[in-house]
């Protein structure tokens, strides 16, 4: 019987993930997209249900507490987890479904479904100096939806999320962020 693959995205925060995810999904609209629950804030142009579902804090622990999320994670205070029954569900109806996770979200899914996973990390370019940790920490800067301590929390925790790139099947860097869509969709295709 033919099972759905999971593309699980990952990478440091400003590595343009989730505007890569976004493009695949513009592009091939049969693939899926698996929707992170939060009790962060809802930012100005998000939507519940479309970007994350927000959920307070008491409705995300009742989902934990019985087991309902694959991975969660504390993440710059705030929680996200990934629910189980759509995943579960885009697997069984041969669905291509793209999560957009962070490092230890993927080693979860990884391990849980090591045979239906496509794992990729995207790194940002040239981050291995202090020049170009000051490049993230101003594409951070210009997100605008950041305050200093957060941007702070992203840079440490930076290299943490690096060090758990050889854990992937692909890794790609960053640097034009067409190019890299259109190669990661090449490699998405070939091994689907």
């Amino acid at each position: 019987m033919k099972k759905g693959k999971l593309i699980v995205l990952s990478a440091p925060s400003g590595a343009g993930k989730t505007t890569i995810c976004k493009n695949l999904l513009k592009s091939n609209k049969q693939w899926n997209f698996s929707v992170s629950a939060t009790t962060r804030d809802k930012r100005e142009n998000e939507i519940d249900g479309i970007d994350y579902i927000f959920m307070n804090k008491e409705k995300f622990e009742h989902h934990e507490k019985f087991g309902e999320f694959i991975e969660s994670e504390w993440v710059h205070g705030n929680r996200y987890g990934t629910l189980m029954d759509p995943i579960e569900d885009a697997l069984e109806s041969d669905i291509i479904m793209l999560l957009d996770v962070d490092v230890k979200g993927a080693m979860n899914l990884l391990e849980e479904f090591p045979d239906d996973c496509i794992s990729i990390f995207i790194e940002p370019p040239g981050f291995d100096n202090e020049e170009q940790l000051d490049n993230l920490r101003g594409r951070l800067i210009n997100r605008g939806n950041a305050n200093e301590t957060l941007i702070k929390q992203r840079l440490r925790r930076y290299e943490l999320e690096l060090s758990f790139k050889d854990k992937f099947d692909y890794s790609f860097i960053n640097e034009n962020l067409d190019k890299t869509t259109t190669e990661i969709e090449k490699l998405i295709k070939e091994k689907i």
